[in-house]
């Protein structure tokens, strides 16, 4: 079983087109996030990292990712790698 499986599992279990979700809730799913996803945007990209791979195997993307805030905004459909918006403050 993949680490990531369990947010895969969750987004193919939704029933909308784009969910909110705190850093602290991905956590309670897969557990502790490397320090990365929490300082480096390109940790959130939709590309071949076995992260993005989950999310995309339930046919997800990130759409958004504020780091400021520690939220990151999954949407249906999927996208080229590297996709990938930040609504963070400056």
């Amino acid at each position: 079983m993949n680490k990531y499986d369990p947010l895969r599992d969750y987004l193919a279990g939704l029933d909308q087109t784009s969910v909110t979700m705190s850093f602290e809730r991905v956590e309670e799913l897969v557990g502790p996030l490397p320090a990365s996803a929490r300082n480096h945007r390109p940790s959130w990209a939709n590309d071949s990292k076995v992260e993005a791979q989950a999310w995309r195997a339930a046919g997800w993307h990130v759409d958004t990712v504020d780091l400021r805030n520690e939220r990151v905004v999954f949407a249906v459909g999927t996208v080229g790698g590297g996709h990938l918006e930040s609504h963070a403050a400056t």
